[in-house]
């Protein structure tokens, strides 16, 4: 009887995968005893006013009311001549960037045509316009 020569088995060249999933699992354990989670204590408080801010306060922001015919200023109705001299009057362009700022609420009716007479005014006297709008 020959003999036949002892030959190894060779492995197949595949990755056992077979413990993946319990390595996975152990991860996910340490990962999660290992986490800590911190509640962020604060407490709310007021805090007293400086001179500056009751001097902002006092000063309210500009604002441009605009309707179907209607244009009314710091609630004072008025044409758009009037309005265009009461900005002149205000010395915008003199003034810091943060008080340049002249809000602008129109309706939904209102005319294109005096919303950008509005929006052209306030920029030629200097003004930053600042339109507001409803959230619903």
């Amino acid at each position: 009887m020959p003999f036949k020569p002892f030959r190894k088995k060779r492995p197949d060249g595949g990755v056992p995968t077979d413990s993946f999933s319990d390595i996975a699992f152990l991860l996910i354990i340490f990962f999660i005893v290992t986490t800590s989670l911190k509640r962020i204590v604060g407490f709310e408080t007021e805090l007293p006013a400086s001179q500056e801010q009751e001097k902002k306060a006092a000063t309210e922001t500009p604002t441009v009311t605009l309707k179907v015919n209607q244009l009314t200023f710091m609630k004072a109705e008025m044409s758009i001549e009037d309005f265009k001299a009461k900005l002149a009057s205000m010395k915008l362009a003199d003034r810091k960037p943060s008080e340049k700022v002249v809000l602008l609420d129109a309706t939904m009716e209102t005319d294109y045509q005096n919303y950008y007479e509005v929006m052209a005014a306030i920029s030629a006297a200097g003004g930053v316009v600042g339109i507001m709008t409803e959230t619903k």
